[in-house]
């Protein structure tokens, strides 16, 4: 006889009945059961900060139905999350609406443009059109922080992935947020470049195209590449890596999450040695 998961919980999703671990996050167990919820912050190897608040949903309460952040919220017994109700959908509109307000119309010409959440969502879970009609605000763009990391503040939506990956993951929190209020920006600390042997990943992993590498800057469009999976060669980890092409050039190697060899992540020297 089978002995039930003391940590088992189970919960329903858009009406879909799904079985969790007690402790994980709504939006992990949507993914986990096949329901998209939009975000630009989350990330499953990074501690959640429900910073973006784009991952809004539905959730049955006492005082019945409530709007939680689903990458903050743990799962429960019975609860109910619904995904897509009509003040989900609103709320999902405001935010893409916010944090487009400054942001630039850079897509024909960004290196993240095919590949871009915020790209993807603005189409999927935007108002349609902007009521912004001010001028919006400029940076000096783009700056090099490392010898192969660009820095865009103006396309910068503030998600802190970069600087979480830079504090939690690799250890050197050499990129970090400055000011407050409206002038918050991502950036380094002064006369001290981004000289973290890590630094590729928080492009790969940045949701817009605030950061870009060197090396695939203008080469290349995502519906261009073509790829195949291999494994790094510069050390004996054997990090999985997707090797992608643009006729017959190599122009970017991107890390694959395999757990536990290198979770997505790949060191400089395999990222950007086959230059």
């Amino acid at each position: 006889m089978t002995t039930p998961d003391p940590t088992a919980v189970s919960l329903t999703i858009n009406g879909k009945t799904v079985t969790a671990k007690k402790g994980d996050l709504v939006i992990a167990a949507a993914d986990d059961a096949n329901e998209f919820i939009p975000r630009f912050c989350y990330h499953p190897r990074m501690t959640p900060v429900g910073m973006c608040r784009q991952c809004l949903v539905e959730v049955e309460g006492p005082r019945g139905p409530m709007m939680v952040v689903s990458c903050m919220t743990p799962v429960a017994e019975g609860q109910v999350v619904r995904t897509a109700t009509e003040g989900v959908k609103k709320a999902q509109e405001g935010v893409l609406e916010l944090l487009l307000a400054n942001h630039p119309l850079d897509c024909p010409v960004c290196d993240k443009g095919g590949e871009c959440p915020l790209q993807d969502q603005a189409f999927s879970h935007g108002p349609g059109e902007s009521r912004y009609v001010e001028e919006k605000r400029h940076y000096e763009k783009p700056i090099p922080i490392s010898d192969n990391v660009f820095l865009d503040r103006e396309r910068c939506i503030l998600c802190d992935r970069c600087t979480r990956f830079a504090d939690e993951v690799a250890g050197d929190a050499l990129i970090s947020f400055t000011s407050r209020g409206n002038n918050t920006q991502v950036n380094t600390f002064p006369d001290e470049p981004f000289s973290s042997y890590f630094s590729g990943n928080t492009v790969q992993i940045c949701p817009v195209g605030a950061l870009t590498a060197k090396p695939y800057r203008f080469k290349a469009r995502p519906w261009d590449l073509d790829q195949v999976e291999s494994t790094c060669t510069t050390c004996s980890v054997g990090c999985r890596t997707v090797v992608q092409s643009s006729r017959d050039e190599l122009v970017r190697y991107q890390g694959v999450d395999i757990d536990p060899v290198n979770w997505g992540w790949l060191c400089d020297k395999g990222r950007f040695n086959f230059e």
